[in-house]
């Protein structure tokens, strides 16, 4: 097995560990950096500019067709054409970044703007005397001059003291038409919000200063409730009752808490000056976070308690942010589509585009949301337990010696997460298998894998070696016992390429299913967008050879990360996005896949590997 290369990336200090020859996109998509390629990794558009001094590939044609000379001569090389072959350090600028420094950083018109539901206005308060006994509460409305103005009762209870203090400046903390806190002096500059994309495995929080629109940081945490199961069924199971419901949406408060707390640590704040959290789930996350029974969800015909999205105060809640700052649940749109696939739908533009354009999600359940501006029509499979690694052999979630990519040339090649002896396959790496045994004719196009005798001539004699009977059936050696961190050999087996088939199946039958409904065909579509965090480590032309998305161009296929907590972001920093994350709800069709006779047949056909890549 050849050896990994390291690439950190600057100024964040994130390190990955790739293949030689990997392109500096993909190394930056394994460190949790997303960078901007419009044209889809083409190099026309010249968007995907960094700055590496050594250990790359020698410049492109293309890069001197789109670099001056002066640039060239800095370092600044195109993300997207410039390969990583010795250990390297490339600094990413924010021009070239996707979402976050160009949706959050304010004055950029109509692609950004910072409008958050709470504002803070400091103000002076006369005091009162024998002639103008004025009511507290009376002065300060009379200050704010806004009719519409409600008192929460824990701002309520502040407000004597805090009128008494500091001269008489306070400060009022609206949320919409809220006064859910009234601080002494000026607290202007102290306004922050919360940013969290719940997912069924991992939990991802980023904290927002509301005054600039600035990321202060980001954290993440396995969701704890997968002790009670990898999938939604499972943990709808576990919420029956009472006890166990109580017991999951315990879990996923203590998660974000613990999350809170490390954000606000590093940052420098105090949790209490973070005022609104947005939170974005799948529908059943959004019931247990919420304390909502969802044992409907699972029940035909599938429908959630809650659709639209809910404002709460903290403090009923059990979040550590402000007592009386205010949780908002983005909109869920049926009950296997939730409030995360509108974050998704909302950062990528949907709404706004004139071109069909898919956008798929790739998670413990496979959502899909096929649109224009004019009409947007989805669905749910649930094909991520084989991407995630569970029901496969050697399967591991994406950690510490998971192999995250197979490349097949005289021998296997493999890059491991952390650069350490292989523990397991998680599901990029399951996907880049697969379709490199399929291009090299190890693997069938029904999913058979070829038995020693069979193989085709001209096969590596290395490669031969690692075709192994296992269990009755033939498997392939993906790393040796020696090679291994396991006292075995890691090996893809012939059930894991039919659980592959199960998931990809599904997705592809899902997609074939909106393209057929929205009345166009798949060359039609425009654009692809795969989100997710898994989605952002599929390598385009693997998920293409093995059919997992329809058969168009590579550059109309873009990755977009964790788009899910993008347009939570979205929706803290500006409230017209909030109001259009509940358009999206609104008008966003949901198809139920099981209820359509002609799925089974779809899914049939889609889970053969197409014949040739």
């Amino acid at each position: 097995m050849d050896g990994t290369v390291k690439v950190t990336f600057q100024p964040e200090g994130k390190a990955a560990h790739v293949l030689p020859g990997s392109l500096i996109i993909e190394a930056a998509a394994r460190a949790g950096i997303i960078i901007e390629t419009p044209c889809g990794g083409r190099g026309t558009c010249g968007k995907c500019r960094v700055i590496v001094q050594d250990g790359c590939s020698e410049t492109t044609d293309t890069e001197r067709g789109r670099l001056t000379a002066d640039e060239l001569a800095e370092g600044v090389r195109l993300a997207c054409q410039a390969k990583v072959m010795a250990d390297t350090s490339v600094t990413v600028p924010e021009a070239s970044r996707f979402f976050e420094q160009r949706i959050l950083a304010s004055g950029e018109g109509g692609t950004s703007r910072l409008c958050p539901a709470v504002a803070k206005r400091a103000v002076e308060l006369a005091e009162p005397t024998l002639e103008d006994p004025a009511a507290d509460s009376d002065r300060l409305l009379a200050s704010l001059d806004d009719d519409a103005i409600e008192l929460d009762i824990g701002a309520v209870r502040q407000l004597g003291s805090a009128a008494r203090g500091d001269g008489g400046q306070v400060t009022a903390v609206l949320h919409g038409h809220d006064l859910i806190a009234v601080e002494p002096g000026d607290t202007t500059a102290q306004c922050f919000g919360l940013a969290v994309d719940v997912g069924t495995t991992t939990v991802v929080g980023s904290l927002l200063d509301l005054a600039t629109g600035h990321e202060l940081g980001v954290a993440s945490r396995t969701n704890p409730q997968v002790a009670h199961g990898d999938d939604v069924i499972a943990r709808i199971s576990h919420a029956g009752d009472a006890e166990g419901l109580a017991q999951l949406q315990g879990k996923i408060t203590e998660c974000l808490n613990d999350i809170i707390g490390e954000l606000t640590a590093t940052a420098g704040v105090s949790p209490d000056a973070i005022y609104q959290a947005v939170i974005a789930g799948n529908t059943t996350m959004n019931h247990l976070f919420l304390g909502i029974d969802p044992s409907h969800v699972a029940l035909m015909p599938y429908p959630a308690v809650l659709r639209r999205g809910g404002v709460f105060a903290a403090v009923d809640l059990g979040v550590g942010i402000h007592p009386r700052g205010r949780v908002i649940t983005l909109p869920n749109i049926a009950g296997f589509v939730g409030g995360d696939t509108v974050g998704v739908v909302l950062a990528t533009r949907l709404l706004e585009r004139d071109k069909p354009t898919l956008a798929v999600d790739i998670g413990t359940n496979g959502e899909m949301v096929l649109g224009t501006r004019h009409r947007m029509v989805c669905c749910s499979t649930a094909a991520g337990p084989a991407f995630e690694g569970a029901r496969i052999r050697y399967g591991m979630r994406a950690a510490e010696g998971a192999i995250e990519q197979v490349r097949l040339g005289d021998d296997v090649e493999v890059s491991v997460i952390e650069n350490v002896p292989p523990r397991g396959l998680c599901g990029s790496a399951l996907i880049s298998l697969v379709a490199a045994l399929l291009q090299r004719g190890i693997l069938e196009s029904t999913g058979r894998l070829v038995p020693p005798d069979a193989l085709p001539a001209d096969l590596p004699e290395a490669l031969r070696r690692r075709v192994v009977e296992h269990g009755g059936a033939w498997a392939f050696a993906v790393a040796t016992e020696e090679e291994s961190a396991l006292d075995e050999a890691i090996l893809l087996t012939q059930r894991d390429v039919r659980e592959l088939q199960l998931a990809k199946g599904a997705i592809r039958a899902g997609i074939e299913i909106l393209v057929h409904e929205f009345g166009i065909e798949s060359g039609d579509i425009d654009c692809v967008l795969l989100a997710g965090g898994f989605g952002n480590f599929i390598r385009r032309g693997a998920a293409l050879r093995i059919g997992l998305l329809p058969l168009i161009e590579h550059e109309r296929i873009r990755f977009v990360g964790n788009a899910a907590i993008v347009g939570a972001k979205m929706a803290l920093a500006c409230n017209d996005y909030m109001h259009q994350a509940e358009e999206i709800s609104r008008r966003t069709e949901y198809i139920e896949l099981g209820a359509l006779p002609e799925f089974q047949m779809r899914f049939a056909d889609a889970m053969m590997f197409p014949e040739e890549g």
